[in-house]
């Protein structure tokens, strides 16, 4: 099967990619230094934890609550199908997906509504991966930035991002983008990483918890659902629903937790003994030469995100999944 199909990368590329990136997520960086080089920053992340992000997660990268009896895979589905609902989606219908990764909803979406949709990431990995996976005929990948998106005027019936905005060093200007390429009357929808009004930023516990989520996880800065929403008003869309999609009756956070238990063999990767299991065998692996130096400093990546997920799900200060639907008039 074309997804089996490994994309071999060079080791000296993989030791550039890691060393740029650790420079950009050191403490005494600056906000302002990793905003000046956010697309190094970004691109460099998903270069190096796509893999990874593909054996833990599957090719839907990122988090969505689930009810009792629901299955992780069915609550990807749900939360990718709402999306095509609320924008309304026919045959036809012209669609960009804003940091699309190896393409899972862009291809679920297009399957549903018959629209044709291209997405976009900043991480020519990723394309090659969408590619090697497959490319149904009413979609298309490209490299390119959402802060300058390659497309006319009006080109789009609607645009979604799931979980990529807060890749951008301004929201605003991602935003201005969107609403230049999107038609009169169309819509702008997503989900977002947010703080929350929990988040205290004279807390140091909190303090820390934000900063290691934004150096495990690629961001340049958090920013607040408030921001969020100015942010997109700022520039002409009117904002017609946003708010925080509750967590059900297991969190978002809880797969890393591993899954409904901590005894749950169903999601052994995310679990932390998973985690620690495949750390361990990376290291190995790392000794005997059989995979590229710092391949275990990566999955050192993973573990402090998925540690620094945990504990801002817990204390409530921080949302995967704030929702958003704007309008072009």
């Amino acid at each position: 099967m074309a997804e089996a199909r490994v994309i071999r990368r060079s080791k000296s590329d993989v030791q550039t990619e890691l060393s740029s990136y650790n420079e950009l997520t050191q403490d005494s960086t600056t906000v302002d230094k990793r905003k000046a080089q956010y697309k190094t920053l970004v691109e460099n992340y998903y270069s190096l934890t796509t893999d990874g992000y593909e054996y833990a997660w599957g090719k839907s990268f990122y988090c969505a609550n689930r009810f009792r009896g629901e299955t992780f895979a069915e609550s990807i589905q749900r939360h990718e199908s709402y999306l095509a609902l609320r924008m309304q989606l026919k045959p036809g219908d012209k669609v960009l997906d804003i940091g699309c990764g190896v393409g899972g909803p862009l291809r679920r979406i297009a399957y549903l509504t018959g629209a044709h949709i291209t997405g976009i990431t900043i991480s020519q990995y990723q394309v090659q991966r969408a590619t090697v996976i497959g490319v149904p005929a009413n979609c298309q990948f490209i490299q390119g930035d959402f802060m300058d998106l390659p497309f006319e005027n009006n080109s789009f019936d609607h645009v979604y991002a799931i979980e990529s905005v807060c890749h951008a060093p301004e929201k605003s200007k991602c935003f201005a983008e969107v609403f230049r390429v999107l038609k009169p009357g169309g819509s702008f929808v997503g989900y977002d990483v947010c703080l929350t009004d929990k988040y205290d930023d004279q807390n140091r516990e909190h303090i820390e918890i934000i900063r290691l989520m934004e150096a495990s996880f690629g961001l340049p800065k958090l920013k607040s659902t408030h921001e969020l929403v100015s942010d997109l008003k700022s520039v002409g869309f009117t904002v017609e629903e946003n708010r925080i999609i509750p967590e059900a009756d297991i969190p978002s956070y809880q797969r890393l937790a591993g899954g409904d238990s901590k005894l749950s063999l169903k999601h052994f990767r995310t679990s932390p003994i998973g985690r620690w299991f495949g750390r361990n065998i990376i290291w190995l692996m790392e000794k005997t030469r059989i995979v590229s130096k710092g391949s275990a400093e990566i999955s050192d990546m993973f573990q402090k995100s998925a540690k620094s997920m945990l504990r801002a799900g817990k204390r409530d200060i921080v949302t995967p999944m704030f929702f958003f639907l704007a309008r072009k008039s």
